[in-house]
């Protein structure tokens, strides 16, 4: 009974990851081929040549590798395969496609270029399809027709809409990318479709602005801060030196009674002292300090005063 329970789950899980598998391929779509390239797209090697883009329609990664490109599709119908059909190699990590995304093939018959390099070039074939075909070499994936004036135009032909059946020259050439390119619609009205009544954009303005002004406040708060820091730094410096700064001496009190009269006085008496120049007088001269604003030396009588005679 285990061994059956053994076996039910193994066929089940076998059947999941095939039925996985094979969703993943066939959700793979030819979507745009460009033959005429002479001022499109270049390759690695700097070169013009014939393109084709397949895109991943599912929601899941998508690896190529092993699958067929080809423009002859001879030899599907028995099952045998056909040597001429290009493998993609499974060596290389880049053949796995993202979930809606794109991998471009150069249609060059150079396979010896690389991985992305096919043995073919539609330019040359008699057929007007490009064909991608599964690793067993009996499934078709997809078939990719296109007209024979595609030959001769320099636009590229494919779905309208990305992995779409609707197929058609397209107005730009999208490699790598979605094929519906929509050039005429401007930003403002883009943004007028998202947000018709303005309401997304007032508050994103309302945000904008409270917080430029949290911004200013924060700075001034700190600028504050930083103000206050350095007063009191400054204050405790000033306060520091006066505290260690040494004390003049006090000038000699008896210094400061000599008035600048009586230094000029005494010079003068020197002066004529040592140049004889002083009077024959018997009376005695005496000095005082008058308490006149005027200088006693232009009024001599009021410092010498006559002695009696006995």
């Amino acid at each position: 009974m285990k061994n059956i329970k053994r076996l039910c789950i193994l066929l089940v899980a076998v059947f999941s990851v095939s039925v996985t598998f094979g969703q993943q391929i066939t959700d793979l779509r030819i979507n745009e081929l460009l033959i005429k390239n002479e001022k499109n797209f270049i390759d690695e090697y700097g070169r013009h040549t014939p393109w084709v883009e397949i895109f991943n329609t599912s929601y899941n990664t998508v690896n190529i590798a092993g699958c067929y490109l080809t423009d002859d599709t001879t030899g599907l119908a028995a099952g045998n395969g056909n040597p001429n059909w290009y493998r993609i190699p499974s060596t290389d990590v880049k053949t796995q496609i993202p979930q809606r995304g794109h991998i471009i093939f150069y249609l060059d018959n150079s396979a010896l270029y690389g991985t992305f390099h096919t043995n073919f070039d539609p330019s040359e074939s008699k057929n007007n399809y490009v064909a991608l075909i599964s690793s067993n070499a009996k499934t078709l994936i997809h078939i990719f027709h296109y007209p024979a004036s595609l030959r001769t135009s320099d636009n590229s032909f494919g779905s309208i809409v990305d992995g779409e059946s609707e197929l058609g020259y397209l107005d730009y050439f999208t490699p790598g990318s979605t094929n519906k390119v929509d050039m005429d619609v401007t930003k403002s009205e883009k943004l007028m479709k998202s947000d018709p009544f303005g309401i997304g954009l007032a508050v994103i303005s309302m945000a904008v602005v409270f917080s430029a002004l949290v911004l200013i406040y924060i700075m001034l708060k700190v600028f504050g801060i930083v103000n206050r820091r350095r007063q009191k730094k400054n204050a405790a410096t000033q306060q520091t030196a006066a505290t260690t700064a040494p004390v003049a001496p006090e000038p000699d009190k008896d210094e400061e009674s000599i008035t600048g009269q009586e230094i000029a006085a005494i010079a003068t008496a020197l002066h004529l002292h040592l140049n004889s120049f002083h009077d024959e007088e018997s009376e005695i001269i005496t000095i005082e300090t008058q308490s006149a604003v005027y200088s006693p030396w232009s009024q001599k009588h009021l410092t010498i005063k006559r002695v009696q005679r006995r």
